[in-house]
């Protein structure tokens, strides 16, 4: 007899990967990648390695899938921002705040996400995650700047700019950054990022 799936099997394996998933996110907000064996998850989970397989095919799959959820959770989060900004200006200070106060709370997280080094399917994902920033600010910024530069020239920029001054301060082998030193670097891209868009350098908050 062949084996037919129910709807309470197919709850019980949605169930199962979930919490293989939401383990493995805790062995990386933890450790980061590099942390999150198969046996590392499984010992977070409460299950056996074994089950792991059942759903995934590899430790790589896993971590793709993993990384895949979380990236999309903070792009929503940014997303929302910048879609509830008015103007150029505000996108700019919400994308900043937003995205800076969050990778600060959360820095080995956001420093798995933007720098560790990672299998090829995580790699892919991680590109789909940049993309997927510089499709929300430039819709955002279209036609709300002065200069004369395609707004994808313009957020891909203002990615570029935020993550390379992201590096040390989400090393994890450095101290964590104080909130003045937090404040000053946010300002300083504030400051970059208006002129990159055309408008004049104010403090952070006058429009």
């Amino acid at each position: 007899m062949a084996y037919r799936e129910t709807s309470r099997t197919r709850a019980k394996a949605q169930r199962r990967r979930a919490r293989i998933e939401e383990a493995t996110r805790h062995v990386i907000v933890r450790g980061g990648f590099a942390s999150a064996s198969v046996a590392a998850v499984a010992r977070e989970a409460e299950c056996s390695t074994g089950l792991i397989y059942t759903y995934y095919s590899n430790r790589d799959e896993l971590l793709g899938t993993v990384f895949a959820h979380a990236s999309r959770h903070e792009l929503a989060v940014v997303t929302t921002a910048i879609e509830s900004s008015t103007s150029a200006v505000e996108i700019v200070d919400a994308l900043l705040d937003v995205f800076i106060r969050r990778a600060v709370a959360g820095r080995t997280l956001a420093h798995a996400l933007l720098f560790e080094e990672v299998p090829d399917t995580v790699q892919i994902e991680r590109r789909a995650f940049r993309r997927g920033y510089v499709a929300a600010i430039a819709t955002g910024l279209t036609g709300r700047y002065a200069v004369d530069i395609p707004a994808e020239v313009v957020a891909r920029s203002l990615v570029g700019s935020i993550v390379e001054n992201l590096v040390d301060v989400l090393d994890p082998a450095r101290e964590r950054p104080s909130a003045p030193q937090v404040e000053a670097l946010t300002a300083a891209l504030s400051t970059f990022a208006r002129t990159a868009i055309g408008q004049p350098r104010t403090a952070r908050g006058e429009q």
